[in-house]
């Protein structure tokens, strides 16, 4: 479940028994978190203001989100870099911190406790459909996780009551093999479950259901506390960070 922060900020209840780990997802008050939307000056600003707030003194490494499905391992010389060609990330090392940014898009975090491992990634319609959340695990698996102990938080994204689709797309996820995350009305409408369609993925990687946070609540198109693309439209003011990363 996703807790709001005094301090206008959400973080994950699931990842909170890990006093080791530092994870958070920006809100409106904060305003854009990605610098190449806007002013970047100000973005940076932005940044600088939620890192503070997650006791962050750093900065942070984030993602060229394209829409695909790659993800990246992350190191030192990542730092205060965007990772090109790339829509998720991992890493093994201490003090760095992931970023991504959404405005009703999915924020999948990872963590594996055991190996302490921790990754991001951006789940769009397309990056979806490329699985990219089987990627993500299968990434950890190279930094020598199992499956089975990967835990799995879902972050704000738009949910399937606002999410309508055309044909086109709703045929590219069942020929995917994601036909269960697409939903069709009594009038003909379709939608699809972001959510579900990643959720899938996962449990064909191995990672277990009980170890998956969904936040199904966590819409942004209905919570103001976020941006949404669907909401807003050409109106569009900015992008939320999600953040994982492991303190030294």
């Amino acid at each position: 479940m996703l807790q709001k922060n005094k301090k206008d900020f959400y973080s994950s209840a699931a990842f909170q028994v890990f006093k080791e780990l530092t994870c958070g997802f920006s809100t409106v008050e904060f305003g854009n978190m990605k610098p190449s939307m806007g002013v970047k000056q100000k973005a940076m600003a932005n940044q600088k203001k939620f890192l503070k707030t997650l006791l962050i003194g750093r900065e942070l490494i984030d993602c060229q989100q394209v829409h695909g499905n790659n993800i990246s391992i992350a190191d030192q010389t990542s730092i205060g870099k965007t990772v090109k060609h790339s829509d998720g990330l991992v890493t093994k090392e201490k003090n760095l911190f992931l970023a991504i940014y959404v405005a009703d898009c999915l924020p999948i975090l990872a963590y594996d406790p055991k190996k302490q491992v921790c990754g991001i990634a951006h789940a769009g319609w397309r990056g979806t459909i490329g699985k990219i959340a089987k990627n993500l695990i299968n990434h950890f698996k190279k930094l020598g996780s199992k499956p089975i102990d990967i835990k799995i938080v879902f972050g704000p994204c738009l949910d399937f009551c606002h999410y309508e689709i055309k044909e086109d797309v709703a045929n590219k996820f069942r020929d995917a093999g994601l036909e269960k995350a697409i939903l069709e009305s009594v009038s003909g409408k379709i939608y699809l479950d972001l959510r579900t369609a990643n959720l899938i993925q996962l449990k064909e990687a191995g990672v277990l259901l009980s170890n998956i946070d969904l936040n199904r609540r966590a819409c942004t198109y209905e919570m103001e506390d976020f941006y949404s693309f669907r909401r807003e439209k050409e109106n569009l003011r900015g992008k939320t960070a999600a953040v994982i990363g492991i303190n030294n």
